[in-house]
């Protein structure tokens, strides 16, 4: 009896820790950023807190900002980011998913990705999607100005 014990709890031990919550960034290069303009698009069907989030930061960043429709092509602009925020329910409703990627010319050269849906039974899961949208896209942009383009940088005395 005791073996079927230690069995089962090894067992839940292994289901529980082999869920996992993943998060990786690739910042994007100060240099890739030739323009304080960027176009913004948003996939279809986004909570709109994710979107008044990541545009408020973008613009604490310095960036002007432009909104494209979801599905309009990264080339679109020279600089353009697109955005998707999954919403599960578990008890309670919590972002599971989030994606933002950073495009030059259409080129990708930056991404955010965060995800839960492995999530399991890990109450990690039960983030503020606010304060991780924040978290992520100021690891996707570490500087803290990007409304000066490099031209303008380089008159500066």
């Amino acid at each position: 009896m005791h073996q079927v014990t230690t069995l089962a709890c090894l067992l839940v031990c292994g289901a529980l820790t082999g869920c996992s919550i993943t998060q990786t960034v690739t910042p994007v290069p100060s240099s890739t950023v030739h323009s304080p303009e960027i176009c913004m698009i948003p996939a279809a069907g986004l909570r709109e807190g994710f979107n008044t989030t990541y545009t408020a930061q973008l613009r604490n960043k310095g960036f002007q900002t432009r909104e494209l429709p979801p599905g309009a092509p990264p080339a679109s602009c020279a600089l353009s980011t697109t955005y998707i925020g999954t919403w599960s329910w578990d008890m309670a409703l919590y972002m599971s998913f989030a994606d933002i990627q950073v495009f030059e010319n259409g080129r990708r050269v930056g991404q955010a990705l965060y995800d839960s849906t492995s999530g399991g039974a890990r109450m990690g899961k039960f983030i503020d999607a606010q304060s991780k949208i924040i978290e992520m896209t100021n690891q996707l942009f570490p500087n803290a100005d990007y409304g000066m383009t490099r031209r303008q940088a380089d008159l500066l005395p």
